[in-house]
């Protein structure tokens, strides 16, 4: 009768010991660096070809922002620096590794699927990867990553539906043990072990000052994606705090960043706010916006900016039928994210520290002036999906 009680004790017991292992304080991230592998922290160094070469090379390396703060959003110091894997030659463990992303409509996900893949693969650690279906699909991710802890996973990388609604399940996922990294979306809590994030307040700030130097008189609409992320308000705040009252935004249009639906979304728009000359959103709202815009005869008198860059939008720029997008140069995440990951399981020190997001600038085509054309000097490597990629949702 006193053995089932022994078991259950050494049971919980070893449960404990493995959760407090899985806890442990993370060493002091490494210094940070001016240069790594022939690529410099200050980006006005870096060629293109150099950084080719280094971004897909087997030990990589990119030139990243470090952000010291605890939040996603906050104000503290931002210090550039490049990243480095950790060599495979420093992992010993077998690391079974979970990711949740909100969906793959886009060619911007099927662009982190494609570097979680390339970085699972360079590591050899396990990895399975669950997409939500959209951003309205918040029980379904919860449910995601429930079945991520529930199947063994050491750590769990998570893309937020939801900054917010996520947050309680991640709190209580990272205190029962399990390492958790927060890629792109940037959750509302502390309790992460690591953040790799688009860095929204530098996106929207350079599509402000891109769009203040244009000297246009401009009333635009702003398409932004869902409602209720936190970071899109961010990247909105941070665009306006540039442009200042150069800019007027006639209003905000909430919506799934599915293409039918943000093809319905600028038609309402185009029917609502007849004074626009300009459309502000996601790349797949610059993308739906062509054939509207095409119809009503609006191609030369509304403009479109995006915030980040997919294949689509990116010869729609070199075709001249759209204007701007900006180019965070954050398809890497999904590795760093990885690395982050491992970093912690194996209790390694971080690379620079435990948040980390990119540098950016904003690419615009012809039908921007000649001023701004800069369309042929974008890195195709860290902004857009390897072309023929399909969607791997298990790896090892």
């Amino acid at each position: 009768m006193k053995m089932p009680k022994l078991l259950a004790s050494l049971c919980c017991t070893a449960a404990l010991v493995i959760a407090s292992a899985a806890m442990a304080e993370q060493p002091s991230p490494t210094p940070i660096v001016t240069e790594a592998n022939g690529i410099f922290a200050d980006t006005s160094k870096n060629s293109a070809e150099a950084l080719k070469k280094a971004v897909t090379a087997e030990n990589w390396a990119v030139p990243v922002v470090v952000v010291d703060c605890d939040l996603p959003g906050c104000d503290g110091s931002r210090t550039p620096s490049v990243y480095t894997p950790l060599p495979v030659n420093e992992i010993k463990g077998k690391w079974n590794i979970c990711a949740v992303i909100p969906h793959l409509k886009d060619p911007y996900w099927v662009g982190q699927n494609a570097g979680f893949v390339a970085e699972a693969e360079r590591t050899g650690v396990s990895l399975q990867i669950y997409e939500a279906g959209g951003y309205t699909e918040i029980s379904k991710q919860i449910n995601q990553l429930n079945n991520c802890v529930a199947a063994g996973a050491d750590a769990v990388i998570v893309s937020a539906v939801s900054s917010e609604a996520l947050s309680p399940v991640v709190e209580r996922i990272k205190n029962e043990g399990t390492v958790v990294i927060d890629l792109v979306n940037s959750l509302a809590t502390p309790a992460v072990t690591g953040r790799a994030l688009f860095d929204h307040c530098t996106i929207g700030t350079f599509m402000g000052k891109y769009l203040k130097e244009s000297g246009e008189a401009i009333k635009a609409v702003w398409l932004p994606g869902p409602s209720g992320m936190a970071l899109l308000e961010k990247l909105m705040t941070c665009f306006s705090n540039e442009a200042g009252d150069k800019i007027e935004i006639l209003t905000k249009i909430y919506g799934d960043t599915g293409k039918d639906a943000q093809l319905a979304l600028v038609e309402n728009a185009i029917n609502a706010y007849p004074e626009m000359n300009y459309i502000l959103g996601s790349a797949v709202t610059a993308e739906a916006a062509v054939g509207p815009l095409a119809q009503n005869g609006l191609t030369d008198t509304v403009k479109t900016a995006s915030y980040y860059m997919t294949p689509g939008l990116y010869e729609q720029l070199k075709a001249g039928k759209a204007t701007c997008a900006a180019a965070g140069n954050e398809m890497i995440l999904s590795r760093i994210a990885i690395d982050m990951a491992i970093r912690a399981l194996e209790e390694k020190p971080f690379n620079g520290g435990k948040y980390v997001s990119m540098t950016a600038n904003v690419i615009c085509g012809p039908s921007a002036g000649e001023k701004f054309n800069n369309v042929d000097t974008m890195s195709k490597e860290l902004n857009l999906p390897p072309e023929g990629f399909r969607p791997v949702f298990s790896v090892n």
